[in-house]
């Protein structure tokens, strides 16, 4: 502590009356520093701050669908949270006039780009991100950086309003989350993830933590028959895996997990199951006679697309029927990656636009906007590089091309249809033979 000059005389003149007396410089030492001790006893004591009582809590986020926040009011009378803020990582919304949450109740916000109501004027990353909750005077209330969310999962406190989070599969929207969780399942896989015939497949579950887990199971069904139970076998960190035996006959396996808890909860993947399930086919069509023919990956000017209304220079891909019959790629997969026989499966909502007449062509726009039509995939293409898979229904592998860095405006093709070398094409064609 530092001494003022002023502190220093006031002990100086307390000092001053045992001057006089016979005391060694040891006495005059301890003398003095009683009296420093006593005088900063006289100092104040500051107080910390209190803290104002947090009434209004983010109280559980789901970011995997139809993303919503939900919004939880601890105390016991309603609270007026109009003009509030909520907040992603770059967008803002101001809540409406008016708004209020019930006494110990929740509010639920959609988050869909409209922006009016309680809809919020952005989207939710089903990746992770930060949300926060500030008062209309710009006060934080709350703030949370929440996870990467599977399908069907959400992120939510237990018990509403506590300081513990936890990704759960049993989402709870405008409801209370209760005083515990039932087991989250992150993801389920197989292996192999395009069986044949009489080949076993296991499935393995991955937990978000074991931590009171009582069992988990793997229902599966074979051409729509009854579901048959498999108890799945914990390995290691938190997998589990069960196997489903090997099928004699063509057909479709649809299966899913369910994870109960010590507490008696479940949860399901996928989250809606039993109505929706994780499936695979047993087939053993010939594949059809298609090639990736040609694509640019990099159009500015060359090749327009239409079917907005407006002109706009997306990728694209040109498919070629090398057979002697018409070929409908309905149900087939094209993707991004050789390794996901899965990425977008080609829409059956118009099989004139997906059919592909005996040594004709098919142009596919790699443009993300499947709102355009059936010939429209879920991703673009990189002009620095990367794979374009063809796969049938099954997820056999029909055709699959990697390629380098693209220049603008110039396609990359076979030199002759269906051939095997394959050249950058100055002038390209798509929809039209490349000889």
């Amino acid at each position: 502590m530092d001494i003022s000059a002023n502190h220093f005389m006031a002990l100086f003149r307390k000092f001053a009356p045992f001057r006089k007396m016979n005391f060694n410089h040891f006495s005059y030492f301890l003398i003095i520093s009683l009296l420093f001790a006593t005088s900063c006893t006289e100092d104040e004591t500051i107080e910390p701050e209190a803290k104002a009582e947090v009434a209004i809590f983010i109280n559980e986020i789901f970011a995997s669908g139809e993303d919503w926040i939900e919004l939880y009011n601890a105390l016991e009378t309603s609270q007026n949270i109009g003009g509030y803020v909520l907040s992603d990582d770059s967008n803002a919304y101001s809540l409406p006039a008016g708004t209020t949450i019930p006494a110990s109740g929740f509010l639920v916000v959609l988050c869909n780009d409209l922006g009016t109501g309680l809809n919020a004027n952005f989207k939710l990353s089903g990746d992770g991100e930060a949300i926060s909750l500030e008062s209309a005077d710009g006060t934080l209330i709350d703030n949370v950086t929440y996870p990467n969310l599977d399908n069907g999962q959400s992120y939510a406190r237990f018990p509403d309003g506590s300081d513990f989070w936890e990704i759960t599969g049993t989402t709870t929207q405008g409801e209370s989350n209760g005083d515990d969780s039932a087991p989250a399942i992150n993801s389920i896989s197989r292996e192999p993830l395009v069986p044949a015939l009489n080949e076993e497949v296991i499935i393995t579950a991955e937990l978000i933590s074991t931590t009171a887990v009582s069992s988990l199971s793997l229902f599966y069904q074979f051409n729509d028959g009854s579901f048959s139970e498999v108890v799945m076998s914990y390995q290691s960190g938190t997998a589990y895996t069960g196997t489903i035996p090997g099928m004699a006959t063509e057909g479709r396996v649809a299966y899913y997990v369910e994870a109960i808890g010590t507490n008696g909860l479940s949860t399901f993947k996928p989250a809606t199951a039993p109505e929706n399930l994780e499936d695979y086919l047993l087939n053993t069509d010939p594949l059809p006679q298609l090639v990736i023919n040609e694509f640019m990956a990099s159009n500015n000017t060359c090749c327009p697309d239409t079917d907005s209304g407006e002109e706009e220079f997306n990728d694209w891909i040109e498919i070629h029927n090398t057979g002697t019959t018409a070929v409908n790629i309905a149900g087939m997969y094209l993707s991004d990656d050789k390794d996901d026989p899965f990425g977008d499966k080609i829409s059956s909502d118009d099989t004139d636009a997906t059919t592909i007449p005996a040594g004709g062509y098919l142009v596919l726009w790699a443009d993300g906007s499947t709102d355009q039509g059936a010939l429209h995939l879920n991703f673009s293409l990189s002009a620095d590089g990367e794979d374009i898979g063809l796969f049938y229904i099954d997820g056999r592998t029909i055709d699959t091309y990697t390629y380098e860095a693209q220049e603008e405006d110039i396609s990359w093709g076979r030199t002759t249809d269906g051939g095997t070398t394959w050249a950058a094409m100055e002038n390209p064609t798509p929809g039209q033979t490349n000889n």
